[in-house]
């Protein structure tokens, strides 16, 4: 029987294809020393308290030019943005900062991550509902950029089914990160996950 693996990383996405040899970082050696990279992202609720005419108008317009300012200024920053939906509306609303952004992604400034449409929930879901989020976000990263994402960003989910993992594994995902293994309700989860960081076997 085959083990799957994934990784659990919390507040930290993974850069799965990134070498150091991308920007020159050989004064590292990560087969001999601990390094420590650290990666923007930003998490944005497509529509929460605000509705979905604000995510279009300020904050996805606000999440590219934002961020190629600070890749402007910083020559080592990289920055990961999820949701497959979330970029279809920058190249519907912004096709001109759209062809700015597929140029960051070529050059490994901008990472797609994620894999999914959107951030979706995963206890009541089916595992179907759960590889076709994998299926259709990853299809459009690789239609418009070449490019898809080997990770599974949940930031802002309220629990996790037990089955994930392997839901996942089947995806062909090899990365889970999230920043909320218990809900911010104050009430205990009944079977607390015993790690922060770690691999969670399914």
């Amino acid at each position: 029987m085959q083990i799957n693996r994934i990784l659990l990383l919390i507040m930290l996405m993974p850069i799965l294809a990134w070498s150091q040899d991308s920007y020159g970082q050989a004064e590292y050696d990560i087969s001999k020393e601990k390094v420590l990279y650290t990666v923007g992202y930003t998490h944005l609720d497509s529509q929460y308290e605000w509705d979905y005419k604000t995510t279009v108008s300020e904050y996805l317009k606000n999440t590219m030019e934002e961020n190629f300012r600070l890749f402007e200024k910083y020559p080592d920053y990289v920055f990961n943005f999820t949701g497959s939906r979330r970029y279809r509306l920058m190249e519907e609303y912004y096709p001109e900062l759209f062809e700015k952004l597929k140029q960051y992604i070529a050059k490994e400034r901008w990472f797609v991550s994620g894999s999914s449409v959107d951030e979706g929930e995963v206890n009541v879901s089916s595992s179907e509902s759960v590889i076709r989020q994998v299926l259709y976000g990853n299809n459009y990263f690789r239609k418009e950029f070449g490019k898809e994402s080997a990770d599974y960003m949940l930031p802002d989910c309220f629990g996790f089914v037990a089955s994930l993992p392997s839901v996942l594994h089947h995806t062909g995902l090899i990365g889970f990160s999230t920043q909320k293994l218990t809900a911010s309700s104050g009430v205990p989860a009944a079977l607390p996950l015993p790690f922060n960081i770690g691999v969670w076997n399914g």
